[in-house]
């Protein structure tokens, strides 16, 4: 792999320190730091935030998971949504091979609102209604449409969505979104909390959807709970790396490390066809054995020992957004939300101004993934917490669908196995596996397919703590910074 100089500048400094996906987030969770809140505390202000500047990746109807690292543990919260109750029936009486990509079929249950307020309630130290008072300053203002959003919008546009999504989002250039159907959301949120939302909003929402040819009812909502479950784990050199658990699929980068950490890989041509056969391995057990836990057995270490032959996984990206904060007090959010695909379900409450995921699409009609009343789908969405004698050492997640185990596996070995920082491990040039064929940015050497494209193969951000610096990267391929506490 050619090593070169970063194009994004590292952010160093010896107290809190923010990284995220645009300059309002990570500006709002510094601000939180600033005022005495936690780690904790900066995430719930940073993922509002992002759920009103990046409505193409993130929102209040898409799903949030967090890996929290404090005082030598780490927890995850899952805040992932579930199928309405009716799905299944309508599917199989519609006679469909599966759920649709997009349209009214395709959403879960929005998470979102619930897992960041559970990890808050654990674990943060400020008001609720405090922490949430930016987001709805922003929505307020509205959002300007440009770079990577507008390119969103344009793509959108040109294919299914409904008449709110076009109305809302469907701007010029440079052109104000208006969002205060958001706003109000937002703020009934920090006066009155989730219950607002899945008790309230949550009502119109079902009647919008059902009007449209879906299935969701209020009682899908009311009845929806996050959960905070142990992280999975697994030791590579001197280090331990905490992924995601089921329904996660987190473990499958740990299959992948696991089954190449007897020898550094060379980012060449032999050492790609040896990462190809681990990931077709991964991927193929992973199919074989993942999903809901409340629903199947997931036998996490039978997995991690048990070899598969490839089964023709097909590998496909989503937009998903994520930040890392740490606090002066050395305490880490890994945090990740999303809406999947591009606007998600591309289906947007008009009163609200909420886009609706379209998660529900990657449930499978048979085998451990099978879609069922209220169980969660098989999901692409984790992030890394790693740590070194049992101390932080770093965090980062990234955008990228079903190619994240590919994208965390890179990271990780290039911080541990090629003694990069966190800037130069997420800036480094990747390669990726489709399933059937490896394609890779410019810097990588092998012989197979390039790209150019920015933020095709994933825009990353992470956090480092080396000696007494943390050290803070946003990705080049994306548009946010990280900047920390003086």
């Amino acid at each position: 792999m050619v090593k070169l100089p970063l194009l994004k500048p590292v952010f160093a400094g010896e107290s809190g320190v923010v990284t995220s996906e645009h300059a309002l987030s990570s500006i709002a969770g510094l601000d939180v730091l600033n005022r005495g809140g936690n780690a904790v505390d900066a995430s719930v202000t940073v993922s509002f935030v992002l759920s009103v500047v990046q409505p193409s990746l993130c929102g209040l109807g898409g799903d949030f998971m967090a890996m929290i690292y404090n005082d030598g543990s780490v927890k995850f919260i899952n805040g992932s949504g579930w199928a309405p109750e009716d799905l299944e029936d309508v599917i199989r009486k519609k006679g469909l091979s599966e759920v649709p990509r997009f349209g009214p079929l395709s959403p879960v249950v929005p998470g979102f609102v619930y897992g960041v307020y559970e990890m808050w309630r654990k674990y943060g130290s400020m008001e609720w209604k405090e922490l949430l008072e930016m987001p709805v300053r922003i929505a307020e203002k509205g959002l300007v449409l440009s770079g990577r959003l507008a390119a969103a919008v344009e793509e959108m546009l040109s294919g299914y969505h409904d008449e709110a999504t076009a109305s809302i989002f469907g701007k010029g250039r440079w052109e104000r979104i208006e969002l205060k159907g958001l706003a109000e959301v937002i703020k009934g949120l920090a006066e009155y909390g989730p219950e607002y939302f899945y008790d309230e909003v949550s009502k119109d929402i079902a009647d919008y959807v059902q009007s449209l040819g879906g299935v969701m009812k209020k009682n899908d909502f009311t009845s929806f709970r996050p959960e905070e479950a142990e992280p999975l784990s697994l030791v590579y050199r001197d280090y331990r790396i905490y992924e995601s658990p089921p329904n996660s699929q987190g473990i499958t980068t740990l299959m992948i490390l696991n089954q190449l950490k007897d020898k550094r890989l060379e980012f060449d041509d032999a050492g790609i066809k040896r990462a190809i056969k681990a990931y077709e391995a991964a991927y193929a057990i992973r199919d074989r054995y993942l999903g809901d836990p409340r629903f199947v057995d997931v036998p996490v270490e039978r997995m991690l020992s048990v070899s598969a032959k490839p089964n023709g996984t097909r590998i496909e990206d989503g937009d998903t957004t994520n930040f890392v904060v740490m606090d002066g007090k050395g305490m880490v959010v890994s945090g990740i939300h999303s809406l999947y695909y591009s606007f998600g379900s591309r289906i947007t409450h008009p009163k609200h101004m909420i886009v609706l995921n379209n998660r529900a699409s990657d449930f499978k009609l048979s085998g451990p993934n099978s879609l069922k009343p209220h169980k969660r789908p098989l999901h692409t969405l984790s992030s890394v917490i790693a740590t070194k004698n049992a101390s932080f050492s770093f965090a980062f997640g990234i955008s990228g669908g079903h190619y994240r185990p590919q994208q965390h596996f890179l990271i990780i070995t290039n911080i541990i196995d090629r003694g990069m920082n966190i800037g130069e491990a997420i800036e480094a040039p990747r390669f990726l596996w489709d399933g059937k064929q490896a394609f890779a940015e410019e810097g990588i050497k092998a012989g197979i397919k390039k790209i150019r494209y920015p933020g095709a193969t994933g825009v990353g951000h992470g956090v480092q703590l080396v000696g007494r610096e943390r050290l803070a990267y946003a990705d080049i391929r994306g548009d946010g910074i990280a900047i920390g506490q003086i």
